[in-house]
């Protein structure tokens, strides 16, 4: 409605429910904040190391997906996971890995960025869902070859800045039925396939592209769908910044367990949320201060220890992180 202040949690809701575009009056432009925890961050040769597997995985995933559109049966898929494997396992926490991701958004090659970006995110999500290692290894090239189907969507459509019309947004959404007809000719594993075809079913029955509900969703295609959701958010577009972890997690935790199976969602969520301890955090009153606890119940609202007191979040509704540094 006319008046209202469209922030971050506005924003990711909208895109969790897929609104790519509504009519905004803004009075000036705000300057977006480059952090020095990021700046430093990207100057360290952790990063400058991770950047380089990183470039490398989105080269072979690009030459991967480019072959499979031209019906190329043979994949080397092994490699292409031993890839995601090893920047998984480089010494560092999982809140690393994210952080990395963070800093590296960028917006040349976004399909084969964000397909590197979610198998990276899937690698994590097996090893917190204590899948076994094929398991897992099969999830991760989930998120790697979930969105192959967009290389057939018209670039004009895929890179439009602006709202799409309901004709286009039509012909994008066919890039799971697509993505699952490429995919049927290569010899992966069958749960791979159906990953591509389900990553935008929702629990709920309001997904595409069949309506599946409930059990008619696969776990695979579930963890595909919250990790291509989670980054999609997260990262950094020509049209917008990127949305804090903890305005996503909190837009998961009021919409998404409708949207996703919460056996899975839940606990997944939870392990997201605790990646940002002992991380600086910027609040909505501008002050400035150190995750210390995740409470359970609410998991979007921390606890701060903002100098020499804690603030619980959770009995702060009028409070609430705004930017993680």
């Amino acid at each position: 409605n006319k008046g209202i202040v469209l922030g971050a949690d506005s924003i990711a809701k909208l895109m969790f429910y897929s609104i790519g575009g509504v009519w905004v009056y803004r009075e000036a432009e705000q300057e977006l904040e480059e952090d020095a925890y990021t700046d430093t961050l990207r100057k360290s040769q952790d990063f400058i190391y991770f950047k380089k597997g990183y470039n490398d995985a989105v080269a072979k995933v690009k030459v991967a997906l480019e072959c499979i559109t031209m019906g190329d049966s043979v994949v080397d898929t092994e490699e292409l996971v031993e890839d995601i494997k090893s920047m998984v396992s480089e010494p560092g926490s999982n809140a690393h890995i994210f952080n990395m991701l963070h800093c590296i958004r960028e917006f040349d090659d976004i399909i084969f960025m964000h397909s590197v970006n979610s198998a990276l995110i899937c690698s994590i999500f097996g090893d917190w869902l204590h899948l076994s290692e094929e398991d897992r290894n099969a999830l991760t090239l989930c998120g790697l070859l979930h969105d192959a189907g967009k290389l057939l969507i018209p670039p004009r459509i895929l890179n439009k800045p602006g709202r799409l019309t309901d004709e286009e947004f039509d012909i994008a959404k066919m890039h799971a039925e697509s993505g699952f007809e490429l995919l049927k000719q290569v010899d992966i594993d069958d749960r791979i396939k159906l990953a591509a075809l389900n990553h935008h079913e929702r629990y709920d029955g309001s997904g595409y592209p069949a309506g599946r509900a409930g059990g008619e969703i696969d776990m695979f295609s579930t963890v595909v769908g919250i990790a291509d959701m989670y980054d999609a958010m997260t990262s950094r577009r020509i049209y917008r910044g990127a949305i804090c972890p903890f305005h996503v997690i909190r837009v998961f935790e009021e919409d998404g367990v409708k949207q996703f199976n919460p056996r899975y969602l839940l606990p997944l969520l939870k392990r997201l949320a605790e990646t940002y301890i002992h991380h600086t955090v910027r609040l909505s009153d501008d002050s400035r201060g150190e995750v210390v606890m995740i409470n359970p119940s609410k998991l979007a609202s921390p606890v701060v220890r903002v100098e020499n007191s804690f603030i619980d979040l959770s009995k702060k509704e009028d409070v609430r992180v705004e930017a993680v540094l």
